[in-house]
C-alpha cells in the first residue's frame, strides 16, 4: 500500500512538472513616408531582451518603394534608336553592427523594354512606374540582443543606362521613394513553472494518504 501511494505521488510530482515553453514570436517594424530622390531616411526597431528568454532565431527584412515618372526627349537633329532602363539603388546601415550587400537591392523606375526609334524633337512617354523590393539580413543573435532600440539607416542612388541615342537622349524623370524594415524574433520563453490547482489538490491528497497509512501500520 504504502509503495503504490509512492509511485502515485511521483506521478502527481510528474503532472506538476509537465508541459515544456513554447517558442513565441514578436515583431516589429517601420516604414517611412515616400519622399523626392534621393532619400536618406532612417527608423528604430527593438533589440531583443535577453530576460525574455532564449533567442532562437533572426529575421530583419528591408524593403523599399518607389514611383516614377518618365519621358525621353530626342534633342538630335535626326531619329535615334536606343534602349533605356534606370533603376533605384537601395543601400543601408546599422547601427548594432549589422551588415548587408550594396546595393542591397534594386527597383525598377523606367524601361523601354526594346529598341524604339525616335524621331528628331519628339518626346516619348514612358509613363508611371511602382516597384517594390526587399531584403533578407542575417547576422549574429549577439547583434540584436540588447535593450532599447537599433537604428536602421537607408538612402538610394539612381542610375539611367542608354544603349545607342547618340548620347542625345534626354531623361526627364520625377521620382519618388521610401524605405522600411520589419524584424521578428523567435524565442522560447523563460518560464518558472507553478503547480496547477488539480496537481496541488491531488499532492495534498497523497499526503494525508501517507499519513493515514503511517498511523495504520504504527
Amino acid at each position: 500500500m504504502k509503495k503504490n501511494m509512492i509511485a502515485a505521488l511521483l506521478a502527481v510530482s510528474s503532472i506538476a512538472a509537465a508541459g515544456g515553453a513554447q517558442a513565441v514570436v514578436i515583431t516589429g517594424s517601420f516604414l517611412n513616408p515616400m519622399l523626392t530622390t534621393e532619400i536618406n531616411q532612417s527608423g528604430l526597431l527593438p533589440l531583443f531582451d535577453i530576460s525574455l528568454g532564449t533567442l532562437n532565431s533572426v529575421t530583419l527584412t528591408l524593403v523599399g518603394n518607389s514611383e516614377s515618372t518618365t519621358s525621353l526627349f530626342n534633342a538630335a537633329a535626326n531619329p535615334q534608336t536606343f534602349s533605356f532602363q534606370s533603376i533605384l539603388n537601395y543601400f543601408f546601415t546599422f547601427s548594432n553592427g549589422v551588415s548587408v550587400g550594396a546595393p542591397a537591392f534594386t527597383t525598377t523606375l523606367a524601361t523601354t523594354g526594346g529598341f524604339p526609334t525616335l524621331g528628331s524633337g519628339v518626346t516619348l512617354n514612358l509613363g508611371t512606374t511602382t516597384d517594390s523590393g526587399s531584403a533578407v539580413v542575417t547576422g549574429p543573435l549577439a547583434n540584436f540582443i540588447g535593450v532599447g532600440n537599433f537604428t536602421v539607416g537607408c538612402t538610394t542612388l539612381s542610375s539611367s543606362t542608354f544603349v545607342g541615342g547618340g548620347g542625345n537622349i534626354q531623361n526627364i524623370q520625377n521620382t519618388t521613394a521610401n524605405c522600411g524594415a520589419d524584424i521578428s524574433y523567435d524565442y522560447t520563453p523563460t518560464i518558472t513553472r507553478v503547480p496547477e490547482p488539480t496537481a496541488l489538490w491531488l499532492l495534498g491528497v497523497g499526503l494525508l494518504g501517507l499519513v493515514g497509512v503511517r498511523r495504520k501500520f504504527s
